[in-house]
């Protein structure tokens, strides 16, 4: 009985440990086909502009920040900015800094109140009618233009701080609105754990948002590819990423000079 008893606990032992194993086994973003479909979602498609043939875009000059704030606690809306425009530069090697002359600048970041959203729309975007469904629909809003090499050249967000508040969301206004703007204009529920899905409850760059970032940005992509050279080039992007300890690592390095270090969370 006493073998008998042995044998059992080593087998119920052996279950136990296989279950464990099973249980740690890669998360899904660590799966390079999973990293590859998540970037082409997010980078190659569009949540509001659908394109036949969409072309990958990303900054290849340093970005220039204005800030403007009319309205809620000026100094707190720029320490935040500060830290997640050093978040973003520390991951994809894009030189950021803020610039007080407007002329100078390129990508502008607007705190207003509700009210006063479509004139700073009008003065920063454009005509609002041409982004009514994004207006209509958006808590704060973030757009960019290209040049014809795919290249981005110039930003806005307009976030109003009441209505974020309101919404319990102007957190990840501040870090979602400025993440697209690098180059990741899309929203999916198909990827999972990101900022761009809409269904999901991170608030900070998780490790894929991390990852696709880092893509995005990779020696061997270049802004202008289309979805065909994209997929051509990716895996070898993909491939550096597991060879530099990227994936690895990427829980940690995600939260290097985050929002969610400087905050404690």
């Amino acid at each position: 009985m006493t073998v008998l008893k042995t044998i059992r606990q080593i087998l119920f032992s052996l279950v136990f440990t296989a279950f464990t194993l099973n249980s740690w086994a890669i998360e899904r973003w660590e799966s390079p086909a999973y990293l590859q479909q998540s970037f082409l979602t997010i980078a190659l498609q569009r949540e509001y502009d659908k394109k036949a043939n969409p072309r990958l875009l990303r900054w290849e000059k340093p970005i220039d920040v204005y800030f403007e704030s009319d309205f809620g606690d000026a100094l707190l809306q720029k320490e935040l900015l500060s830290v997640q425009l050093k978040h973003l530069s520390f991951i994809t090697g894009v030189p950021i800094s803020f610039n007080e002359n407007k002329e100078d600048s390129n990508i502008f970041i607007v705190f207003t109140a509700y009210k006063n959203l479509e004139p700073k729309v009008e003065e920063y975007i454009g005509d609002p009618d041409t982004i009514r469904e994004a207006i209509q629909e958006a808590i704060c809003l973030g757009t960019f233009f290209s040049n014809r090499q795919s290249q981005i050249i110039k930003g806005a967000i307009i976030i109003p701080v009441d209505y974020a508040r309101q919404k319990a969301r102007f957190l990840d206004c501040i870090i979602e609105e400025i993440t697209q703007l690098m180059g990741l204009p899309n929203d999916s529920n198909d990827v999972y754990p990101s900022i761009f899905n809409d269904s999901s409850i991170d608030s900070y760059i998780s490790p894929l948002d991390y990852l696709l970032l880092k893509m995005l940005y990779s020696k061997r992509l270049n802004a202008g590819m289309s979805i065909q050279e994209t997929k051509r080039v990716l895996p070898l992007a993909i491939r550096d990423l597991f060879d530099f300890g990227e994936v690895k690592n990427a829980a940690r390095l995600s939260r290097e000079y985050s929002l969610q270090e400087y905050l404690g969370d």
